[in-house]
């Protein structure tokens, strides 16, 4: 039996937690494997996912610790002694983990380590006895932007075992990076339980959500993260296909670091009584369930998730062509793309109208059984 050490960053809401989830579960019920899950934060009452994964988790920086960090920040900027005992701490914090990662992996002695957030590669050197997978969630040239963090982020994963993107065009820009690497990378689009998420799509709404319900709505379900998600240019095109003459309201769920941003930007709109932001939601499903069409606006992104699951609930979806994910999954007719930041051809997306409702769509090729099959066949290669 093969031990396998699985590591990632966190159990909170996010796209990349949710995917951890279907692997950690698929590999826990395979009987020719054993495996560790490492997590690196306890994040307390946050750690929302926790209870979807189907196997013990080691946290590697309990909740006190992330605490501790926490408090260390919001007083930073109080004095000069702050200030210092913060910088001490954070230089620290990320050779605790790595600390406590060797030490279980010393003990465990795996014949295969999934590195699922690539936080371990400045360690990778340390991983001797063990194949090393890597997982890459982003575009590396959006994520990194500067040329030099480029090249040592590409030199860094090139002494993994097996480098791992999550879409074809992901895997593509990273073989341009580095020829060299075209033998070691490969892609796995991210499972996704359809049914689960069709189940989900009909859930009941608590009492105070009904009366959101009554009205024809965009949706867009993102983190609150400005630069990534360019918020701006979904809010441009609202207002000028309000204009045009939509009669529907604009809602988003998500939560994250530019939450006030957001609310800045929404006060800005002609429309702002139309736009409503709902904050983080666990299901989100019944929400896109009942949306009149599913709105991606983004600079970039990782696979963008989010498309699948409203192409799998028969939604009109429209995405910005960014990099990388939306120009595959909505091959096909599948859906409407837009150039990243082209707030007027988005707002003609909007105002046009789809007689067609409950849409069909052939998702075979992101089928979850697929992508395990593909999965097992990398790990006994």
């Amino acid at each position: 039996m093969k031990k396998i050490l699985f590591k990632s960053g966190s159990t909170m809401m996010g796209g990349l937690e949710k995917v951890q989830i279907e692997y950690i579960n698929f590999l826990v019920e395979q009987e020719r494997y054993q495996v560790k899950i490492l997590i690196e934060n306890d994040n307390g009452k946050d750690n929302t996912l926790e209870k979807y994964i189907n196997s013990d988790i080691i946290y590697l920086k309990d909740y006190n610790y992330i605490l501790e960090i926490k408090n260390l920040r919001e007083n930073r900027k109080k004095n000069l002694w702050a200030r210092i005992k913060y910088n001490l701490a954070i230089s620290k914090e990320k050779k605790y983990a790595d600390d406590k990662f060797l030490q279980i992996y010393k003990e465990y002695k795996p014949d295969i380590v999934i590195d699922f957030d690539s936080s371990l590669i400045k360690i990778i050197d340390k991983l001797e006895s063990s194949k090393n997978l890597v997982w890459i969630h982003s575009s590396i040239e959006n994520w990194k932007k500067k040329k030099s963090k480029i090249n040592r982020f590409v030199d860094r994963i090139s002494k993994y075992n097996k480098i791992i993107c999550i879409c074809k065009e992901m895997k593509e820009d990273l073989i341009k990076l580095k020829s060299s690497l075209r033998n070691k990378v490969d892609f796995l689009y991210n499972p996704i339980d359809f049914d689960r998420i069709k189940k989900l799509s009909y859930e009941h709404f608590p009492e105070e959500d009904k009366k959101f319900l009554e009205n024809k709505y965009l949706l867009s379900i993102a983190r609150l993260d400005c630069i990534p998600k360019d918020f701006e240019t979904l809010f441009k095109a609202y207002e000028i296909a309000k204009k045009g003459g939509y009669d529907g309201k604009l809602y988003i769920i998500g939560d994250g670091p530019d939450k006030e941003k957001v609310e800045k930007l929404k006060e800005t709109n002609l429309y702002k009584e139309d736009i409503l932001l709902l904050g983080r939601k666990e299901n989100p499903y019944n929400w896109l369930k009942k949306a009149d069409k599913l709105i991606l606006s983004s600079r970039y992104e990782g696979f963008a998730m989010v498309l699948l699951e409203g192409l799998c609930l028969g939604k009109e979806v429209i995405a910005s062509n960014c990099k990388t994910g939306p120009k595959e999954i909505l091959a096909d007719n599948r859906g409407k793309l837009f150039k990243v930041g082209d707030y007027l051809t988005l707002a003609k997306y909007i105002v046009l109208e789809d007689n067609q409702k409950d849409l069909k769509f052939n998702l075979e090729e992101f089928e979850r059984n697929k992508i395990f099959e593909k999965f097992l066949e990398i790990l006994e290669d």
